[in-house]
């Protein structure tokens, strides 16, 4: 039942907190096409920095905009902090060990460092897909505006990589997984170890010839009925 609470404690807020974030900009009509997808912003688009153009939905999407995008850049930054500390504690638990280590013994890091490689990892799964969108906060903050070969390709970019944040971080998870099987199947090829460690089972030659029946590839018997002992060459 503890458990239960705690785990809810810790995936509940982010939820809530997206939900509060995302659903009532629909009701202030603050969701608009832009250059490739429909996100929060102003219609038509930049009318906000040119007087010309008067904005005829989305009024303050802009700020709903900011605010959502410095959330999201807090809670990148607070993973990377909590990742930080969890490799400097399984630092700090291997280097209590080296007091127990013989003369000339090596010292071990290797739980620190494979901690530090999936940290790594972790944080970068998050990070880069929401890079260019940190970019587009920075522009704004500043109140700058972008240079259209610029824009063009940061929304490319964007179009790109926000799309594989699930993917990044399913990477993430099945590695490890992925790299215990590879240790102890060192005769399979990398391709095999993936679909194994995905439970995808694709079939493979050595399973197309197991089931297979063994006398299969033996000649069956000629049989003639030509009544000439076979000389006629008909064969059935």
């Amino acid at each position: 039942m503890k458990s239960n609470k705690l785990r809810a404690a810790f995936l509940l807020p982010p939820v809530i907190a997206a939900l509060l974030m995302s659903v009532p900009p629909l009701f202030y009509q603050m969701y608009n096409p832009t250059l490739f997808q429909c996100s929060l912003n102003q219609y038509p688009n930049d009318c906000e920095n040119n007087p010309q153009v008067a904005c005829t939905r989305g009024e303050n999407a802009l700020i709903v905009q900011r605010a959502t995008l410095m959330y999201a850049l807090v809670c990148n930054f607070i993973v990377i902090v909590f990742m930080a500390l969890l490799i400097f504690s399984v630092y700090s638990q291997e280097k209590k060990s080296d007091k127990y280590l013989s003369k000339g013994q090596e010292k071990n890091r290797d739980n620190t460092t494979s901690t530090a490689w999936q940290g790594v990892r972790y944080a970068g799964a998050l990070t880069i897909p929401y890079l260019p969108l940190y970019v587009f906060l920075g522009y704004t903050l500043k109140h700058r505006a972008m240079g259209n070969t610029s824009l063009v390709f940061w929304l490319y970019l964007n179009a790109i990589l926000t799309p594989l944040l699930g993917f990044n971080n399913a990477c993430v998870y099945f590695y490890p997984r992925y790299k215990a099987y590879r240790k102890s199947n060192e005769d399979k090829s990398k391709f095999r170890c993936v679909s194994d460690t995905l439970g995808i089972g694709l079939p493979w030659k050595s399973s197309w010839t197991s089931g297979a029946n063994p006398d299969s590839n033996l000649t069956e018997p000629l049989v003639d009925d030509s009544g000439d002992g076979g000389r006629s060459g008909h064969v059935i």
